[in-house]
């Protein structure tokens, strides 16, 4: 798991931000996930990649933005080789919380 602070933007909408994001993921998720947030959290997006073979078996990007409208987020990422761990990235991606002065 990893967790990074998101890049500042300036006049921009929640939109503008995500489809800047999706710009610099690699190409062809297995799937992707907008939803509203809770817990301080104002809306949600993840994409999530399986790969086959040998090595990491899949990835979860995703990110938590503080408000509907905001362009302040968080950057997680989940992997792992067990594919059955998808399910737990899941829950602890939409169980990241926002609290004032993040």
């Amino acid at each position: 798991m990893r967790v990074l602070s998101g890049v500042e933007y300036r006049c921009a909408t929640t939109l503008d931000v995500l489809a800047d994001i999706e710009r610099d993921l690699p190409p062809n998720p297995t799937g992707k996930v907008s939803e509203g947030g809770s817990n301080g959290v104002g809306f949600r997006a993840a994409w999530f990649y399986r790969h086959p073979g040998q090595g990491l078996r899949y990835a979860l990007l995703g990110y938590s933005f503080t408000g509907v409208e905001a362009t302040d987020y968080v950057e997680t990422l989940f992997h792992s080789e067990d594919t059955h761990d998808a399910e737990w990235a899941f829950t602890a991606w939409r169980s990241v919380t926002h609290e004032p002065g993040w």
